[in-house]
């Protein structure tokens, strides 16, 4: 009898954390306010204006935030990884994937230094740059990026690189993004790069187990792309 209250329980808790698990996920389409929305981008499009919690939509068991910086009618859900979600209105959603997914439609920056300091920081705008080659850099950078929310993260092929000065262990860094030009999203800032004797690495983590030697774990970024933002960063640097 005991074998099988325990078997009864085990299969109770695994169907609790299944639907735990699937209320945790963004549905492709959701009705508010009497209203379909379609789900267009996850994880790519970062809200540039506040979020107003006070605009919040309870649906599914989540809350939809009213985003009214984007000309389209528009509400952003947070998954589990704190990603936003961007849903537009069923009947403009084919217009407004067309319009952000267009890099056209967008301005380029190069952030170098303390991302966390405004006092410490370089923006510059690129122009004429290479559409493709910045997307795949971002999408390079999706896949290989540490990710805190989950334990499946791959250190094969990481590279130590001596942090040079460890008081300002962040003035190194380069940040690649893109913002729409109806200032309503931006691409992520959080992708952190490195330029290291020629080369452009992404930051994967910095390691400070060493007091005496800290360093960071970085991974090569492919050689065309490499090739091209080193050349671009150079370019800058000479400006």
């Amino acid at each position: 009898m005991k074998k099988y209250i325990m078997l009864f329980l085990s299969l109770i808790l695994v169907l609790c954390l299944s639907s735990c698990t699937l209320n945790l996920d963004t549905p492709d389409t959701v009705t508010l306010d009497g209203k379909e929305y379609k789900k267009a981008f996850v994880g790519e499009l970062y809200p540039l204006d506040e979020v107003v919690s006070n605009d919040g939509v309870r649906a599914s068991g989540k809350v939809y935030y009213k985003y009214s910086q984007t000309p389209y009618d528009c509400y952003i859900v947070y998954d589990r990884n704190a990603e936003p979600n961007v849903y537009f209105e069923a009947g403009k959603f084919d217009e407004a994937k067309l319009y952000y997914g267009n890099s056209n439609n967008f301005n380029f920056f190069c952030l170098m230094g303390n991302i966390h300091d405004e006092n410490d920081q370089q923006i510059n705008h690129l122009e004429n740059i290479d559409h493709s080659i910045f997307d795949s850099l971002l999408e390079f950078s999706n896949d290989n990026e540490y990710n805190p929310f989950t334990s499946f993260n791959s250190e094969e092929g990481l590279i130590k690189i001596p942090i040079a000065n460890p008081d300002d262990w962040m003035a190194d860094e380069i940040h690649f993004y893109k913002e729409s030009k109806d200032g309503a999203f931006s691409t992520s800032q959080g992708y952190t790069f490195i330029l290291h004797e020629n080369n452009l690495y992404l930051l994967y983590q910095y390691d400070f187990g060493d007091d005496e030697k800290p360093v960071m774990l970085v991974r090569d970024v492919p050689t065309e792309i490499s090739d091209y933002f080193c050349a671009l960063l150079n370019e800058v640097k000479n400006e």
